[in-house]
């Protein structure tokens, strides 16, 4: 087991003492009435297909809201907000080359490439492609206005993720014209510049942002530069119709550190891993993507959204492997695809029900070119480089009712019906990795809620889901991996299964008084020939299927509204997530039995979110401390690795706003993350065949940025 390289190990008991007295005080301040706080504000949420309070879903849905994405944030990495949305764990890991690790309740800890097992979208336009895969780089948090976090068997409207749907949400143009340039500077040469311009041109609301982001990264060989836009126009296209146009663009140039050994870590946390620097590992990303939303009031019960979109992405990543025709990964990749939903409030036997139905197709047409690295230089070789064609469609039907029985009892229930091929064929004389699959299913859901009071109710749902392998997953038999492209037979693995998931959750919400909210919620998932790593060996990974696992656990969050102007936010995750039934994991060629009980790697077995925020009345100021906690979590399936045991970081923020006279705003910021120097590795690579699975977090770090606005 590694062991934690802190220089000081009495931190996390320290913070965490410090945590619980936090919580102990703000739970006694909120019970004195003599200083009033305004209300929380009730949020509406969209995650069920429309419009809904989120004390009316029966589901676990936390929305992070505009201050908490904009307000003394980084808004460099989706993890930065999703830190605070308990079941969600967005791992840190400095590395622009490689994808964030986000896991939901457990589910895509193992994902090598993109996001897989949670739903991406944003604005109404999916960021997950047909086979499941998600990428995240062209979200653009400077224009953010809210993210919708859904977790659980609520997913039947959404389809391939069983863990649940991010949705995230631009802002919207308008009501006065406004431009606002922004900045930022920090540590490691992180800068950060850009501008914004949104308003109304007659009825035409629109949001322009473009900016360009560079750091020199806080360890060798991770320097990273990326330029995002992204413009969203809103106007009438009659009296009933509302059409909303998105385009966006990220371009990014990344090196790659890759993961350290046990021994790298202790030795120099710093530097990069064997091979990063002579192979000079890095990744290229391009990528443009357009859309419309267009939605149509049939009537003033029955509503149609319809919402094609269409984009392309080019991704050239140089790995360190030397092996010929497979150190370069070449991938060009074309995706469209179209979701109509049609929501209709009506009555059946005078009892009020929404219903919500659609039909969702996507489609991913890839290339997928690999060459040799040669320090650094991408070598074509005959007889090993691949050069293949490979397609994800997916087609699916669903249906969902929301009844409402009596004023104090919900019901709901929904079916979707899912079907999703992947195939590959050559474009040269290497034919191993061809072949294809077509994966169908079932899937259903229904909740039951009450109404204790208004403010208050709880809940039981149940639902199953399945996730398919990705492109990615199929590519490589257990052969493949091992032999490459001299394996005897077919290297490809498209007879990996779908995983199939049973959840069911048991839930709470409330708003206990005007000034606290909670929502509570116990979950237990089940999953069958869930996809894992099956071999691993020298870079090269072929996936299995884990005859059952499961995933249980608690999450809560909590809203105050404090005396003295003081807020207060809190998120916690118990989380257990074990394999049930032992399988064979390959480490090369050599047999390991991964037992059942072991810990599913990636996964930390509990996270705490606390936030203690000051605003002053007028906005001019506001300060607030911020602490994270992570558990321990396995490096690989075997569990014979781990990071080190838990670690808990906190962070300090101010901003501070001027308004002058003549429309100009200004507003300042500092942010101080890890203010106590602790040293920690913020994520792991699972299942890493050379045993470089950890990925160092930074110690003190500061940044410094501000924004003038103009309006006019």
């Amino acid at each position: 087991m590694l062991r934690i390289y802190s220089r000081n190990s009495t931190f996390r008991k320290k913070v965490l003492a410090l945590l619980v007295g936090s919580i102990f005080t703000e739970l006694v301040l909120a019970n004195q009435p003599e200083y009033e706080a305004p209300p929380l504000d009730e949020i509406v949420v969209s995650a069920s297909g429309y419009e809904q309070k989120i004390l009316d879903t029966a589901a676990s849905i936390n929305v992070i809201n505009l201050n908490q994405i904009q307000n003394g944030q980084a808004r460099d990495n989706l993890s930065e907000p999703l830190n605070r949305v308990p079941g969600i764990f967005a791992l840190t890991r400095q590395n622009y080359a490689q994808d964030l690790q986000i896991s939901s309740r457990g589910f895509g800890a193992n994902s090598t490439f993109g996001t897989r097992g949670i739903r991406l979208i944003v604005d109404n336009i999916p960021g997950t492609v047909a086979d499941g895969q998600g990428q995240i780089s062209h979200i653009d948090l400077p224009s953010t206005d809210r993210i919708e976090v859904m977790r659980g068997p609520f997913s039947v409207l959404y389809g391939n993720s069983s863990g649940g749907v991010i949705r995230v949400f631009t802002q919207d143009g308008g009501p006065k014209t406004e431009l606002q340039p922004y900045f930022e500077v920090g540590s490691y040469g992180q800068r950060r510049a850009g501008l914004k311009a949104s308003g109304k041109s007659g009825e035409i609301g629109y949001v322009i942002d473009a900016g360009q982001f560079h750091t020199n990264g806080y360890r060798d060989q991770s320097a990273a530069d990326r330029r995002n836009a992204n413009a969203k126009l809103s106007f009438m296209g009659g009296p009933d119709t509302k059409v909303t146009l998105v385009a966006n663009n990220v371009s990014l140039k990344a090196q790659d550190p890759n993961g350290l050994t046990e021994s790298q870590l202790i030795e120099n946390p710093k530097q990069a891993g064997a091979n990063a620097i002579t192979q000079n590992s890095r990744k290229s990303v391009d990528q443009t993507q357009a859309g419309a939303s267009i939605d149509f009031r049939i009537n003033s019960n029955n509503n149609f959204l319809f919402t094609p979109y269409l984009g392309q992405r080019h991704v050239l990543q140089y790995l360190t492997s030397t092996t010929a025709g497979s150190g370069v990964i070449d991938l060009a990749r074309t995706f469209y695809g179209i979701d109509s939903k049609w929501i209709s409030q009506t009555k059946l036997v005078d009892i009020p029900v929404t219903i919500v139905s659609g039909i969702d197709m996507n489609e991913n047409d890839d290339r997928r070119r690999t060459y040799t690295n040669s320090g650094g230089t991408a070598v074509y070789s005959s007889s090993a480089s691949q050069d293949y064609g490979m397609s994800a469609k997916n087609f699916d039907q669903y249906l969902q009712a929301d009844f409402r029985i009596t004023e104090r009892l919900a019901f709901n229930a929904g079916i979707r019906s899912s079907k999703t091929n992947l195939s590959s064929t050559t474009n040269n004389s290497i034919t191993l990795n061809t072949g294809s699959n077509s994966y169908q299913a079932i899937t259903n859901m229904a909740s039951i809620q009450y109404y204790l009071s208004e403010i208050s109710n709880v809940y039981v749902s149940y639902g199953s889901s399945f996730d398919t392998p990705t492109l990615n997953q199929v590519f490589y038999s257990a052969s493949g991996a091992v032999n490459g492209s001299s394996c005897t037979s077919s290297c490809s693995n498209f007879g990996l299964l779908a995983a199939n998931t049973k959840q069911v959750e048991i839930g709470f919400k409330s708003k206990l008084t005007s000034k606290i909210q909670t929502n509570i919620a116990v979950f237990n998932a089940n999953t069958n020939n869930d996809i894992v790593i099956g071999v691993a060996n020298a870079g090269r990974n072929s996936f299995t299927n884990a005859p059952k696992t499961n995933r249980q656990g608690l999450e809560g969050s909590a809203q105050f509204k404090l005396p003295y102007h003081f807020e207060a936010n809190i998120a916690y995750t118990w989380l257990s997530a074990k394999v049930r039934e032992s399988y064979t994991y390959y480490n090369g060629t050599t047999a390991n039995t991964v037992l059942s009980g072991n810990r599913i790697p990636g996964v930390p077995n509990q996270g705490l979110f606390s936030e203690l925020l000051w605003v002053k009345p007028n906005k001019s100021i506001e300060a607030a401390v911020e602490a994270r906690v992570n558990g321990p979590m396995a490096a690989n399936d075997l569990n014979t690795q781990y990071m080190a045991p838990g670690y808990a970081v906190m962070n300090v923020r101010a901003v501070v706003r001027q308004e002058i006279a003549g429309g100009w705003s200004f507003s300042q910021f500092f942010r101080i993350n890890n203010i106590f120097d602790r040293s920690y590795v913020g994520s792991v690579i699972v299942n890493q065949f050379y045993l470089r699975s950890y990925e160092p977090a930074p110690t003190r770090n500061w940044m410094i940025g501000g924004k003038v606005s103009y309006q006019f």
